[in-house]
């Protein structure tokens, strides 16, 4: 271990809550786990060829976020490393409930780190050209190689480094329906070989740690060739040929980045400050201090694509097709790894890709197309299907007998407007409102007949103890005005979740 000890882990409380929704459609399946990670270090120090130690850590390598902490003082250590006021936190406000109402976080840092007396090997001199041992005459044995080597400074061993207040956070909550992580380092001193280093930059550069010396060895004394009381006279013939060795500097190469983040897979992690020291190409220092990570791969936000997605295995559906001003209006959502990307839609009539929209980093993507030919507009070939790395969407109908064209959320009742679009049933037939609760069975939760013209406007009890509702509604219509034979016709299902 780096510090030998016990360290305390006690839960520790945390910040905050909040989150909003609305929305949309989604396809049956089963949902998967929708936690938040985080996990957290005070420090992790790689002296050498040692393995990395990190003392302090907070729900460490955990498949969910939970409130957890390590901290304090470490104890006494045979090693040349001190500090003081370690810490790692995590936590999850609310500690239950719905992900889209919860807040992670996660913390780790110090208030001073010294590493100070380890030695540190300098750069060696070629002494190969001078004698070893050899016995003189009227002398005695004599080293001259041995001598020489002797004078030589063997390591460094002044202070390597002192950092000072050094802290890293991240947090985790959902905003306007998508996950937010955000994050925050500080550092308020870093030195490393007594020299100050910008705690704002990264900085890469070499510190020299010993200069350049030479040994001349026809200065060397009986005493140090181990024949004191010798005169030098008798050496001389000896010690004024050899060539004058020139010992190297030394200096050491020193990384340093303040202040790091990676952003990837759904994860943030932030460090205070990553440093790294070698000499002669050999690592002598690898060092993280403060260093917290948040996730959200799986966390469900309640807004449009997320509930769009999540009661289906499918990474990418098509939520809504249909006709606006003379266009295709064409949304749809897919899961948040593919942000950035491009979905390519296509009219499966003629196979064409009619659109190349990209997915936000909410997950929506939205475009628009040119209507189709007259004579397919209206036909079953008129379909379009999103597809994305080989993952392809459900294919959705163009033009749909009964269509939603607004839906409102509003305390715990949802307000629903559409039309069924003519010829109607002779009587006009009743339309009959379905239920969905998260990825449970639909359940009729109300009955009501169309206006005359077939529009209608219809005021329904929300989901409750504000959980997400899939809605949909079906009624019969004639498919000729001539015949009374009627057909069952359905809307496109309608995600909504309440505040």
């Amino acid at each position: 271990m780096l510090w030998p000890g016990a360290w305390y882990k006690p839960g520790v409380p945390l910040v905050v809550a909040a989150l909003t929704a609305l929305l949309l459609l989604l396809l049956p399946s089963s949902a998967s786990a929708q936690n938040w990670t985080c996990e957290a270090s005070a420090v992790a120090l790689k002296l050498g060829p040692a393995p990395s130690e990190a003392p302090v850590t907070a729900n460490a390598d955990q498949p969910a976020c939970k409130a957890d902490a390590a901290g304090g003082n470490p104890p006494g250590s045979p090693l040349p490393v001190s500090g003081s006021l370690l810490s790692a936190t995590t936590d999850l406000q609310p500690p239950t409930g719905s992900p889209s109402a919860q807040t992670a976080s996660a913390a780790g840092g110090l208030g001073e780190l010294r590493i100070a007396g380890l030695p540190i090997p300098l750069q060696r001199p070629d002494t190969s050209g001078l004698p070893g041992p050899q016995t003189i005459p009227n002398v005695g044995t004599i080293d001259i190689r041995g001598a020489v080597e002797a004078l030589i400074p063997q390591s460094f061993d002044a202070e390597l480094l002192h950092v000072r207040a050094l802290r890293a956070e991240v947090t985790g909550r959902c905003v306007d329906g998508s996950p937010r992580l955000t994050g925050t380092a500080s550092v308020a001193g870093i030195s490393v070989f007594g020299r100050e280093l910008p705690v704002d930059r990264a900085t890469s550069q070499a510190i020299g740690i010993a200069d350049s010396s030479s040994i001349d060895p026809s200065d060397l004394s009986p005493e140090q060739l181990g024949v004191p009381g010798v005169a030098i006279e008798l050496l001389r013939p000896i010690l004024d040929p050899l060539p004058t060795i020139s010992i190297p500097a030394t200096a050491a190469q020193v990384r340093v980045m303040p202040k790091r983040r990676f952003e990837a897979g759904g994860r943030l992690t932030q460090r205070a400050l990553e440093l790294f020291v070698s000499v002669g190409g050999e690592s002598v220092v690898d060092l993280v201090v403060g260093e917290a990570t948040v996730g959200a791969t799986n966390v469900n936000c309640g807004g449009v694509a997320e509930l769009a997605l999540q009661c289906t295995s499918r990474p990418l559906v098509l939520i809504d097709v249909l006709i606006r001003k003379g266009r295709v209006r064409l949304v749809g959502a897919a899961h948040r790894r593919y942000a950035g990307r491009r979905v390519r839609i296509r009219f499966t009539a003629t196979g064409r890709t009619v659109a190349r929209p990209r997915v936000r980093t909410s997950g929506l993507f939205t475009a628009t197309a040119k209507l189709p030919p007259r004579k397919l507009r209206r036909t079953n070939r008129a379909r379009y299907r999103a597809s994305i790395d080989g993952e392809r969407s459900l294919r959705l109908k163009l033009v749909r007998r009964m269509v939603i064209s607004k839906t409102d959320a509003s305390g715990s009742r949802v307000t629903i407007a559409g039309r069924v679009v003519r010829p109607l049933g002779k009587p006009i037939r009743t339309v009959t409102v379905k239920r969905r609760v998260s990825c449970g069975r639909f359940s009729v939760v109300k009955r009501f007949k169309p206006d005359r013209d077939g529009r209608f406007r219809v005021t329904l009890a929300g989901p409750p103890n504000s959980q997400a509702a899939v809605f949909r509604m079906q009624t019969r219509v004639r498919k000729f005005a001539r015949n009374l034979k009627t057909y069952p016709t359905f809307t496109l299902p309608r995600f909504v979740a309440l505040d």
